[in-house]
């Protein structure tokens, strides 16, 4: 008989939630077919069958979660093997008896309690016409007598309970990765308003079609290389650090959070970073990524401009030691070194960090350096290679 696992998709991968079965228990299956379908925290993905057989139980239901390596169901390789009485660790005789007894004495006891409820002949109507259990309710009549009142307060306050809905496995998913996270390192944001004036000048006239996230992530890209220290991952203990510059881009689905990642952003054009985020952040959205769309951060964006956000303080991404936040950009009148004023587009940038390993003033040269890209028209056609 082969065990049926929740398959580890990514190194962070902890536990998987059932989002649909396949085949149901007895149905034949052929080794390549496509059982199960598991959600991560990240994506969804489907777990083949690898070898020939038949559903022989299924252990874990749809909505369900499981920790990686658990047993989620049996394929019998044989219809012998199929026919064979079933059993997980049934309670033994003495065990059953002891329950039995307990349940029937709890019931008992229940149906005593029930057959000697005092209530008006109207209450007791109004509560068979709504399946309502007058054990439950609190009479105010004499003796605790259940009045006709009595069942109406509890119909109009049952009506009115606010209800407890579960979190959906991938926001469960999330939030538990967010609290682990948040609780294991030292978060610092440090905050500047940058002028946006000269990027969106570039893209308005040379690249409309690029979003300002792409441009983002090619400067990004740049700055990283001068600041390798923000390029790392560290565990506590130790830093990993890379040769390449991966920046994962935070993108918001109806599942939730997203962030899908672009790799060695430095050999790629702003065309190609473009079609990529593009592609990428479709794919998010309609549950399209592949395990390796979401693996391989080093360095997170996530722009919430475009919903008037001004500020915000990001949180880490796993093991990264950085994530920017990008506020919206507006029009403000600014002064200059020679105390003359213009009409600037400013934005405020959100620079998040791991203060266990980069300092604050580290962190205060990599986000002056990335505004300094920026706000510098020669510089920034420099970085996106663009020639006029």
């Amino acid at each position: 008989m082969f065990e049926i696992r929740i398959p580890k998709f990514g190194l962070s991968m902890e536990k998987g939630t059932v989002v649909k079965w396949y085949r149901a228990v007895g149905e034949a299956v052929e080794k390549g077919d496509v059982l199960v379908e598991i959600e991560s925290e990240k994506i969804t993905n489907d777990v083949e069958s690898p070898v020939d057989g038949f559903i022989k139980a299924i252990l874990v239901q749809e909505g369900e979660s499981k920790a990686v390596g658990e047993i989620i169901g049996y394929i019998a390789e044989t219809e012998e093997e199929l026919r064979e009485e079933f059993t997980l660790e049934a309670p033994s005789p003495l065990q059953e008896n002891n329950i039995v007894e307990e349940i029937t004495k709890a019931s008992t006891a229940q149906s005593e309690q029930r057959s000697f409820v005092s209530a008006s002949p109207r209450a007791k109507s109004l509560a068979k016409e709504h399946s309502i259990d007058l054990s439950t309710l609190q009479g105010t009549g004499s003796e605790g007598r259940i009045t006709e009142k009595d069942v109406l307060d509890f119909i109009v306050k049952q009506t009115q309970t606010v209800k407890k809905e579960p979190l959906p496995p991938l926001r469960r998913e999330i939030a538990e990765r967010l609290s682990r996270s948040y609780h294991s390192y030292v978060l610092v944001t440090n905050m500047t308003k940058v002028d946006m004036t000269e990027l969106l000048e570039i893209k308005k006239k040379l690249i409309p079609d690029v979003s300002v996230t792409t441009i983002l992530v090619k400067c990004l890209g740049s700055v990283l290389l001068k600041y390798p220290e923000f390029n790392v991952h560290f565990d506590g203990g130790a830093v990993e650090k890379f040769p390449t510059i991966n920046i994962g881009v935070a993108v918001d689905t109806e599942r939730g959070l997203i962030v899908p990642v672009i790799k060695s952003v430095g050999t790629l054009s702003i065309a190609e970073v473009n079609e990529k985020l593009k592609s990428l952040a479709e794919n998010a959205r309609t549950n399209k990524l592949r395990q390796e769309d979401v693996e391989d951060s080093h360095f997170t964006i996530t722009n919430l401009g475009m919903m008037r956000i001004d500020m915000f303080t990001p949180i880490l991404n796993g093991q990264e030691v950085g994530i920017l936040g990008v506020g919206r950009s507006v029009k403000e009148l600014v002064v200059k070194d020679d105390n003359s004023t213009a009409i600037r587009t400013m934005a405020y940038f959100s620079l998040s960090y791991d203060h266990r390993i980069i300092d604050g003033a580290l962190a205060s040269r990599f986000l002056g350096g990335l505004a300094e890209v920026i706000e510098n028209e020669s510089l920034l056609k420099e970085v996106l290679k663009i020639k006029i």
